[in-house]
């Protein structure tokens, strides 16, 4: 592993990153309703090339990262990155409406709340469309088939740098357990700014906010960056690990519009479990998964290690 290019890497990465999540976060607390949310977001989707940037610099290209699809013996992996993660947060919704069950309301209260908190009347919004809340739900779920397709747009820049960079070169000197390890703190705390500043997954009036959120989150996200390396690993094209991170962006908030946005004690207090798709009890399956699938690569690889010693 070359220390000063993961340095510089890191580096380069966190001052783009952290000054637009920052900017952003800022201007949407000083100026709340719906034009500080969009600026927020934007800020938080121009932010996710940050890697992207900091690879090309450091590296002087981005070749070598398989920018070509190749689908040939991979289909099975495409149709896991772009849909494997959805039933495993909708089980993961379940089961938090379960733990939680004055929470599920089918109304789309939590929507409503939501909207009317950037300034928008959703249920005249409906109204003007013809749409009920029920097509609303429907359309939504539905949207699930296309999304992640549409998410590879942003989710590419954070994956060219994660993937195609860092993982890469941690590896070198790391075995897969620490690589993943390391990989997935220094990716968690990419998003620091916006969720201190600007309460990004969490909100910040959660129980041990905002310590434990910045703990869960991480650990969320060690599972996601797990099989996000193995897709690659796998298909030896970024564009997979793009698709996946793309349809776990497009699966987070589902399990949100089935909240009861009247039981802000429990939705405050308790948002590091979820509705969100990173809380820990609505990630639960998928870090599972992360788990089964991560045990499996590890052992693989010390076989092949015995074999070929």
């Amino acid at each position: 592993m070359d220390k000063k290019k993961v340095i510089k890497y890191v580096v380069i990465t966190y001052v783009i990153s952290w000054a637009l999540q920052t900017a952003g976060a800022l201007y949407m607390v000083n100026n709340p309703g719906q034009t500080g949310i969009m600026v927020f977001q934007a800020s938080m989707a121009v932010c996710m090339f940050g890697p992207f940037v900091a690879a090309w610099i450091v590296n002087g290209s981005l070749k070598g990262m398989g920018w070509i699809p190749k689908f040939k013996g991979n289909i099975g992996w495409l149709l896991f990155a772009a849909y494997a993660m959805i039933p495993l947060t909708a089980i993961g919704g379940v089961l938090y409406y379960l733990i939680f069950p004055g929470m599920f309301d089918a109304s789309l209260s939590y929507v409503i709340a939501q909207n009317a908190a950037a300034g928008v009347d959703f249920e005249a919004k409906m109204a003007e469309s013809g749409m009920t809340m029920q097509m609303y739900m429907i359309v939504t779920i539905a949207s699930l088939i296309y999304t992640p397709f549409i998410n590879i747009i942003t989710a590419i820049g954070e994956e060219t740098g994660w993937r195609g960079f860092l993982y890469p070169e941690l590896g070198k000197s790391f075995g897969k357990a620490k690589t993943w390890i390391i990989g997935g703190i220094i990716w968690a705390a990419f998003h620091f700014p916006a969720m201190l500043l600007g309460g990004y997954e969490y909100g910040k009036d959660y129980i041990g906010a905002p310590w434990l959120g910045l703990i869960v989150f991480t650990v969320v996200v060690i599972a996601y960056g797990v099989l996000e390396e193995i897709v690659y690993n796998k298909t030896k094209c970024i564009w997979y690990p793009a698709l996946l991170h793309g349809s776990i962006n497009a699966a987070l908030t589902i399990p949100q519009i089935f909240a009861n946005a009247g039981r802000a004690d429990i939705l405050d207090k308790f948002a590091f479990c979820g509705p969100i798709g990173t809380g820990l009890v609505v990630s639960a399956p998928i870090i599972v998964c992360a788990v089964i699938m991560g045990i499996c690569e590890v052992r693989k690889a010390a076989k092949t290690k015995e074999v070929s010693a």
